[in-house]
């Protein structure tokens, strides 16, 4: 796997690290709180986009990294808001999907993530904000302790939103969400398994992906797992996002017209960062059989 280029991927999460090391918590936060209060996008719904298919039409990223604050803010146009709740474990302090929701839609929330930096740094900067509804908690996640940190904050089990991005068990940590049920569920999928397999990697209660793969393709489940999983559990997939990183759900009582249950094959998306750094579809798919993935 001499073409992974692994020392690039080191050196961008040094650079990472040092940037939060080395810049106090107050200059950090300011910085945060001005982009969290800046204006949001007022074209809406984006006529500009009109011919545009499926959910692409109203990707943009005001608070999350890869379009999900405009098809989440369409989404909820069309189904409207009921517990105005969220849980979202696997989030950025700065950016994360459930944000906008939590500025702009008044929700109560759920925060859960392993990074007692990322944590604390999330509560600082919301407390300066006045930001009380929503709840930050630093834990390490396992099968075991998931529904117990979920009830045990006062999550009600009809919420609106989840969002699931761990970079590991996401596929199990679903599987075993019972006590709550979603009416919309955003999660991270491993588009370099391609659509057709249905793989994960199996369970282990400390997995970490960079101690897994340096350069972090050993993660997460397949599109095709997913998608399975949550019919399994009520849900229909209705598309992913154009940088192939997250699949959206919604649970089958939930309908929106034009929006039609979709085949992993038809939501699809490629690996776009791995894509422009060179790595080929099917160079991500030799990688990916290399690994000892779970097929579910």
């Amino acid at each position: 796997m001499t073409d992974i280029p692994i020392k690039k991927y080191r050196l961008r999460r040094a650079r990472k690290w040092l940037k939060r090391n080395l810049i106090p918590f107050p200059i950090r936060a300011s910085k945060v709180r001005a982009k969290w209060s800046r204006a949001d996008r007022r074209d809406w719904p984006p006529s500009s986009q009109d011919g545009v298919p499926g959910l692409d039409r109203y990707e943009y990223s005001w608070l999350s990294q890869n379009g999900e604050d405009g098809v989440i803010r369409y989404l909820f146009d069309e189904i409207g808001y009921e517990s105005r709740w969220f849980v979202e474990f696997g989030f950025g302090a700065v950016q994360c999907n459930a944000l906008r929701l939590m500025i702009h839609e008044n929700f109560n929330g759920l925060l859960m993530d392993g990074s007692e930096e990322n944590v604390s740094f999330f509560n600082y900067t919301a407390k300066k904000l006045g930001i009380e509804r929503v709840k930050a908690v630093q834990t390490f996640i396992t099968r075991d302790n998931l529904e117990d940190l979920i009830t045990g904050n006062g999550v009600p089990r009809d919420i609106d939103f989840l969002s699931l991005d761990v970079d590991g068990n996401d596929y199990w940590f679903w599987q075993e969400l019972t006590c709550i049920a979603p009416r919309v569920v955003c999660i991270e999928y491993n588009a370099g398994i391609g659509p057709d397999l249905s793989w994960t990697v199996p369970y282990d209660d400390e997995f970490e992906r960079y101690a897994k793969h340096p350069g972090g393709f050993f993660h997460g489940a397949s599109l095709t797992a997913l998608e399975s999983l949550g019919k399994s559990k009520g849900y229909y997939l209705i598309g992913c996002d154009l940088t192939g990183t997250n699949a959206y759900f919604l649970r089958n009582d939930i309908r929106i017209e034009g929006v039609p249950a979709l085949t992993p094959r038809e939501a699809y998306r490629p690996h776009a960062n791995w894509l422009g750094r060179g790595i080929s579809e099917s160079r991500q798919l030799e990688i990916m059989q290399s690994m000892p993935y779970q097929e579910v």
